[in-house]
C-alpha cells in the first residue's frame, strides 16, 4: 500500500510543477515539495510586488499559500503519506484558485504551459 501512497504523492508533485509553469515558474523534472516550495515562495514575492493590479498581488498571497502547504507535507518527510498528499492536495487547489484569480483555468492534464509556454508575472509570454 505504501507504493500505492509513494506513486499518488509523486504525480501530485508533477502537477503542481506543472501548474506552476502558468505562473512563470522554470519546468522541473522529479520536483520534491521542499523544491516545489521555494520555487512558489519565490514566485509570490514578484506577484505581491507587482504593480499589475490587486489581482495579481492576490494571486501572489495565494501563491504563498501553496508554498506553505508543500513545506506542511514536507515536514512529514513520507512518514505519513496521506496527510503528506493532503497537504498537497490542497496546495493544488490553492494554485487552481490563484490561477483563477489571473483569468486562468488551470488543468493538470493541459501540458502546454510545459518548456516555458506560460504567462509569468510581467504578462508576457515565456
Amino acid at each position: 500500500m505504501t507504493v500505492w501512497w509513494v506513486r499518488r504523492r509523486d504525480s501530485a508533485l508533477v502537477r503542481i510543477a506543472e501548474r506552476m509553469v502558468f505562473f512563470g515558474g522554470e519546468p522541473m523534472e522529479d520536483p520534491g515539495a521542499a523544491e516545489l516550495a521555494d520555487a512558489l515562495a519565490d514566485l509570490a514575492v514578484e506577484y505581491v510586488a507587482s504593480a499589475r493590479g490587486e489581482a495579481v498581488r492576490q494571486a501572489g498571497a495565494l501563491l504563498d499559500e501553496a508554498a506553505r502547504e508543500l513545506r506542511r507535507a514536507d515536514r512529514f518527510r513520507g512518514t505519513l503519506l496521506p496527510v503528506v498528499l493532503s497537504h498537497i492536495r490542497s496546495a493544488e487547489a490553492v494554485l487552481d484558485e490563484a490561477g483563477g484569480c489571473l483569468g486562468l483555468t488551470l488543468h493538470p492534464s493541459d501540458r502546454s504551459g510545459v518548456g516555458g509556454g506560460g504567462l509569468g508575472v510581467g504578462g508576457r509570454r515565456r
